[in-house]
């Protein structure tokens, strides 16, 4: 065994001993197989012989539904209430924080033994945070803030001081954070308790979870498909009831294809509002497209506690890159979208708004992204926006064809920033643990070259000139709503899939096109998958030729019916760069439509 894999299995081993032994669940008991640690070292790129995926590993077994049978009635009461009820529950005292704690904890471990989702358990460091929680409380009469006793999961990127977070790399392991990232400590300013790590893939430029520190994280719906990445740990986690609030990263989709593959609410935030600062990272000093965090929840109403909590803590103050920008109410009223006006009068349809604080009354109009000129979404997925898009109908919103405004170049473009550096941050992480490279974003089998200083002007000029493109477009749907306004929101697929067997997550154009063109972005929950409503049939016109190789028909024909059946289907809604509130305020008009089922 190389050393790296010795090293690795002493981390793991560390990690192992942390968790309560009483937390532990007998799984023969229920009929389901331990997972299986995978032979080292995986295929380095997308050329390498990594397909079909593996089943002699996984079976496709949904998991979900254990909890059910091993956790008692109390814990499966305390791990499903969503977020905004958790929160009241404790802020009242209904719910001690410890009892809170204490039920997250189990199920977490047990999210774990069937997904291998976590890092690293605090069990004793989040028991006494909770007591505190608790203490403070009863002592002052108030809360310690919006998350007050609220126990967060937190990707493995976020230090906690005197704690090893290795962000799945082996030459990361031993060494202690010596202080928390500031996204750490805006969740312990507002109350929050933080009591798990989970699991990225190495290099975090993946939409797969797999390192060869604590290995893959599967999926609950289906063992044999992936949870997406690179906070696949966190979806899994949350998938699976173990977290009520998990925090994820996203230069991507990171965020929201986890959120989509395990049917979660999820969001991408614009980019220089929520704190990255004292964050670990992959190819830090990269700002043509930065990393946002961002939160993985069961409801809209908890992302948006989320971002309340942590805007109120005034980050601003902690991250010198921030926009000084406190959570803006009437935004997320659409008062901003009530006042609008594009011509001399008024549109008639908005002239009666101000009532409930604007709940469900300003007409909106909405842009359906059937594809991306790209890949064409499957059958489930096709059907989630036909859906959405009647419901939004019958509620008396205007909904129009988006039309994808050169999405290729998009993703040439954004491809061409995550390699600027021939690949060369994450190859010296990787050689300082002596592991080999897994594949990622940056390896498709040949050597990428280094960009020059002159060449990542030139390509920064690229993406501005095609950002300001962009804008154009989306301004020049004025003459199409019917409001006076551009389309207000697009909704769009996050993959072209509602999930896929481990190894093959590999088109992400549905993701990254608005992380280039830093739009806020929300995951929403809308069903699953129904082999009689979702059958297999033809590709409707002509397989996209954009990406080489027949890949659009290729990933059209890996849909099996039988085999996706009762995966979640998401869809995700893309929002004005800096407008996050307003468009919170339409992923609520989404809602209030029955366009999600949570």
């Amino acid at each position: 065994m190389a050393d790296y894999k010795i090293r690795a299995a002493a981390r793991r081993a560390e990690r192992d001993a942390n968790i309560p032994k009483e937390y532990l669940v007998d799984l023969s008991k229920v009929g389901i197989d331990p997972l299986p640690l995978e032979e080292l070292p995986l295929p380095a790129h997308r050329l390498a012989p990594h397909k079909p995926e593996p089943t002699k590993h996984y079976k496709d077994e949904d998991v979900t539904g254990v909890a059910r049978t091993l956790l008692s009635i109390e814990d499966q009461a305390i791990t499903e209430a969503p977020l905004e009820k958790l929160v009241r529950l404790l802020a009242s005292g209904e719910l001690s924080s410890v009892r809170a704690t204490e039920a997250y904890l189990r199920r977490a471990v047990l999210a774990h033994q069937l997904t291998n989702c976590c890092t690293d358990f605090f069990s004793d460091l989040a028991l006494k945070r909770a007591a505190e929680c608790d203490a403070y409380l009863k002592e002052k009469g108030r809360t310690m803030g919006p998350l007050h006793g609220v126990p967060v999961s937190l990707k493995d990127q976020f230090h906690i001081a005197g704690t090893n977070c290795t962000m799945g790399y082996v030459g990361w392991i031993g060494k202690v954070s010596k202080e928390h990232s500031v996204i750490t400590e805006c969740i312990l300013r507002a109350g929050g308790v933080p009591y798990v790590r989970t699991n990225v893939p190495q290099t975090l430029m993946r939409c797969e979870t797999h390192n060869a520190i604590f290995g893959r994280t599967v999926n609950g719906f289906n063992r044999s498909f992936t949870s997406g990445g690179s906070s696949g740990g966190e979806g899994a986690l949350v998938g699976m009831h173990g977290s009520p609030l998990g925090l994820g990263t996203d230069i991507g989709g990171s965020v929201r294809v986890p959120s989509a593959f395990n049917g979660l609410w999820g969001m991408r935030p614009s980019m220089h509002r929520i704190p990255y600062e004292g964050s670990a990272n992959s190819m830090l000093g990269q700002e043509s497209v930065s990393s946002v965090i961002g939160p993985l929840t069961h409801s809209l109403e908890g992302v948006v506690t989320f971002m309340r909590a942590v805007l109120g803590e005034r980050p601003w103050e902690m991250d010198p890159i921030l926009v000084p920008m406190p959570f803006n109410e009437e935004a997320y009223q659409l008062k901003d979208l009530q006042m609008m006006k594009a011509s001399s009068s008024r549109p008639s349809s908005l002239e009666e708004e101000d009532k409930g604080e604007g709940e469900g009354k300003v007409k909106l109009c909405f842009a359906i992204e059937w594809n991306d000129g790209l890949v064409h979404p499957h059958p489930p997925i096709l059907r989630a926006l036909r859906e959405t898009k009647e419901k939004l109908q019958a509620a008396g919103h205007t909904m129009i064809d988006w039309k994808p405004y050169d999405h290729g170049r998009a993703l040439d473009i954004i491809d061409r920033i995550y390699a600027a550096d021939g690949g060369e941050d994450v190859k010296r992480a990787a050689l300082e643990g002596e592991e080999p490279l897994m594949f990622n974003l940056m390896q498709n089998g040949s050597e990428r070259p280094h960009l020059s200083t002159y060449e990542s002007w030139q390509l920064n000029k690229e993406k501005s000139q095609y950002r300001k493109e962009y804008l154009d477009h989306w301004q020049s749907t004025v003459n199409q709503t019917g409001t006076g306004r551009p389309v207000d929101a697009i909704i769009a697929p996050v993959s072209n899939w509602a999930s896929c067997p481990h190894d093959t997550n590999d088109n992400v154009s549905y993701t990254t096109q608005w992380n280039l063109l830093d739009r806020p972005c929300v995951v929403f929950p809308v069903g699953f998958v129904d082999p009689e409503k979702d059958p297999k049939v033809p590709m409707e016109g002509e397989a996209f030729q954009v990406l080489p190789g027949g890949l659009d028909q290729e990933y059209w024909d890996r849909y099996d019916p039988e085999r996706w059946a009762g995966l979640p289907i998401c869809l995700q809604v893309v929002g004005k760069r800096l407008q996050d509130e307003e468009l919170l305020g339409i992923a609520r008009v989404i809602k209030e439509a029955g366009a999600s089922f949570k």
